[in-house]
């Protein structure tokens, strides 16, 4: 039912965050601290189901409807009424052949619907294998803000305007069937309210130019017969989509929980749910993959094993506090000193408390690790401070000492929370060697 509503009507807003809220508070009580619960296991979430990005997969499927037929014809009639209203362009389906950056940023005189629909589009890059040559297509290709079909002259804010009050925002308006001919400039300059002819005559040169040679015989053909015959239904555009660039001008960092840097253009025409579902996902969750990355330098190639972190013999428990921990959401003196009165120095050493040195550097810990070095070596393994926080890849020849070495490595994890807490909470026992 939740799927069916917010599928056919667009959510208030703060509905979706209240309604994460609450999801969050059910499961992992007062813990909504790690964005990154929406990702798959392997890839450091929990593989929760994210209430925004599927409210955008649901804005593509019936994208895909409108433009590829696959929807109710009149629904298609209907929304191609509504989209061909917008800013007086005359566009349907052919406004989703802008780029994102050339999209109209005010919206307004759209249904709701349609605006969410349109502000999903913005989210992705968009890529057209070529622009119509002939039929239909080619009369609807758009001269405005198509990067197919690029007209200098018509890039001007002012052109632009004049064009959209002249009603020429087609190639097809440029053609005077009645003359056999293009439009004159001098007609075209008196229906943009121009005093001379030299705007549209280059506007005219810069299209005819820009035509393939197939596009410009196909005009010639139908200005000579006087009109389009026969008359051509449109194609279905061939279009592809895949994440849209990151603004920023550095180089993205490797080491990130979105993949977005690996994600492919994809035809849209065949794109599965969940094909869409990861690419807006990843499109809207950017952040390192784990906290770590500056606090424990790893080897080239060197990263979290997440699915090791919730393996056969481990306690989901236990495998939660080793996830919270690479995500660095534990609970640490120099966080909880901004909210709370517990001050930032370690409750063992008093040493300003890092999240290195609760689970790496504090005094009280070297006893348990030399305790773990030395029940390793009976493994052929050396203990360091990347296996501990990354753990043990399962590997098949070793299996089973994998699982073991990864339970083990769990457990101290454990004991070093739960003996945290205990001294925070003056109990007597707060060895952590001892609770291991």
């Amino acid at each position: 039912m939740l799927w069916y509503r917010l599928n056919t009507l667009v959510p208030a807003p703060g509905f979706l965050t209240n309604l994460r809220t609450s999801i969050l508070e059910f499961f992992w009580s007062g813990m909504h601290w790690a964005p990154v619960l929406h990702l798959p296991l392997k890839e450091g979430g929990q593989g929760l189901k994210c209430l925004h990005t599927q409210v955008r997969v649901f804005c593509l499927q019936a994208l895909q409807r409108l433009l590829y037929s696959a929807g109710s014809s009149t629904w298609s009639i209907l929304a191609h009424a509504f989209l061909r209203r917008f800013q007086g362009l005359r566009y349907d389906r052919q406004l989703f052949y802008f780029c994102p950056g050339d999209f109209p940023r005010d919206l307004s005189g759209l249904p709701v619907f349609y605006k969410d629909l349109l502000r999903t589009w913005k989210l992705f890059s968009m890529t057209r294998s070529v622009a119509a040559t002939v039929g239909a297509d080619l009369l609807a290709e758009p001269l405005l803000r198509n990067p197919q079909l690029r007209v200098q002259a018509a890039e001007s804010h002012s052109v632009r305007q004049s064009l959209v009050l002249a009603e020429v925002t087609r190639v097809g308006d440029l053609l005077d069937y009645n003359r056999g001919d293009w439009l004159d400039p001098l007609m075209l300059a008196r229906r943009m309210g121009l005093s001379r002819p030299r705007t549209p005559r280059r506007v005219l040169q810069e299209v005819k130019a820009a035509l393939t040679p197939a596009a410009r015989a196909y005009l010639n053909r139908a200005l000579s017969e006087g009109a389009p015959h026969p008359p051509s239904t449109p194609g279905l555009p061939d279009l592809s989509i895949e994440p849209l660039p990151r603004r920023s001008q550095q180089t993205p960092h490797p080491f990130t929980a979105s993949r977005q840097h690996e994600l492919q253009p994809v035809s849209f025409q065949i794109a599965p749910r969940k094909h869409l579902y990861t690419l807006t996902l990843h499109t809207l969750v950017s952040r390192p993959d784990t906290k770590w990355r500056d606090l424990l330098p790893p080897l080239e190639g060197e990263q979290p094993r997440w699915a090791s972190l919730y393996s056969t013999l481990v306690p989901r428990p236990v495998g939660d506090i080793s996830w919270r921990l690479l995500h660095g959401a534990v609970s640490m003196g120099v966080f909880l000193t901004r909210f709370t009165p517990i001050l930032d120095t370690c409750p063992f050493c008093n040493v300003r408390e890092t999240l290195g040195h609760v689970y790496l550097e504090c005094a009280r810990l070297q006893p348990l690790f030399r305790l773990l070095t030395n029940i390793l070596l009976c493994f052929w393994l050396h203990f360091s401070p990347l296996l501990f926080i990354y753990t043990l890849p399962i590997r098949g020849p070793t299996k089973l000492r994998d699982l073991l070495v990864i339970l083990l490595l769990a457990l101290a994890k454990t004991a070093i929370y739960k003996t945290r807490e205990g001294r925070l909470a003056n109990e007597a026992s707060c060895d952590c060697r001892a609770v291991f």
